[in-house]
């Protein structure tokens, strides 16, 4: 049964087969450097006192969301820096490197809408090299209704050295389940909570693969849980420590 390795994997490359495996793998502990944790779940404020940021992910330099699956802690997801792109500015996260995959991941957020994008990764898997070309699409949407949707689509391109190139199309639809409501996740109770669905159709050379992902973001806080239905496997992610600066 293949795992998803870390959040930001469940977040912008669910449907690029070449970032899940078999294993967990060990958290980086250069990724948790400057990190102060709350092991039961709550937000620390590291360097002195956090200010709300009034949305559903908050985000500055060093802010940090730890969470775990089946009793390991995933790759933590850290900002480390800001960058314009394209006239826009985003957050960018630590880099992402697993299975001979490496890539970089930005957070954008616009009028109540937050875009997820990723930057092309280098492949280096059994001894093929190549190049899976980025793309962006938008998570949540934090003012729309419950029921209401938001839709989207993108294409990837894979080319290993030496093989023909395989481009693989996804069409995605999100739709908010609910609002306002409280979760209790890892024993700690969160308030003002969206919990919203993401269901994409991966199409690549003839084949069709659906994948459903519910997410639940509490105000002020950031990603709280995750469950992401993929073929017959299951991922459930839960917060487990947060910082917030």
């Amino acid at each position: 049964m293949k795992k998803i390795k870390n959040l930001l994997s469940i977040f912008v490359i669910i449907t690029s087969f070449t970032f899940v495996s078999c294993e967990n793998e060990p958290v980086d502990a250069s990724l948790l450097s400057n990190t102060n944790s709350n092991s039961s779940g709550g937000g620390s404020t590291g360097g002195g006192n956090a200010t709300p940021s009034n949305d559903y992910w908050p985000t500055a330099i060093n802010n940090t969301w730890t969470l775990q699956q089946n009793g390991t802690n995933l790759a933590p997801m850290k900002i480390v820096a800001t960058e314009t792109i394209g006239g826009n500015l985003y957050y960018k996260f630590a880099q992402q490197s697993a299975n001979g995959a490496t890539n970089n991941n930005y957070l954008r957020k616009s009028g109540g809408s937050y875009f997820l994008r990723t930057s092309d990764t280098s492949l280096n898997i059994s001894g093929l090299t190549g190049t899976q070309t980025g793309f962006e699409f938008t998570v949540l949407k934090d003012n729309i209704a419950v029921n209401a949707t938001w839709s989207g689509s993108y294409t990837q391109t894979t080319t290993y050295t030496g093989i023909p190139a395989i481009t693989q199309s996804t069409d995605y639809t999100g739709t908010i389940l609910a609002k306002d409501v409280t979760e209790t996740i890892n024993g700690v109770t969160y308030n003002n909570v969206i919990k919203l669905n993401i269901h994409q159709e991966t199409t690549s050379t003839g084949s069709l693969s659906i994948v459903n992902t519910e997410y639940w973001f509490a105000k002020n806080v950031g990603i709280i849980k995750s469950k992401t239905y993929a073929g017959s496997g299951i991922y459930t992610s839960i917060l487990v420590s947060y910082t917030l600066f």
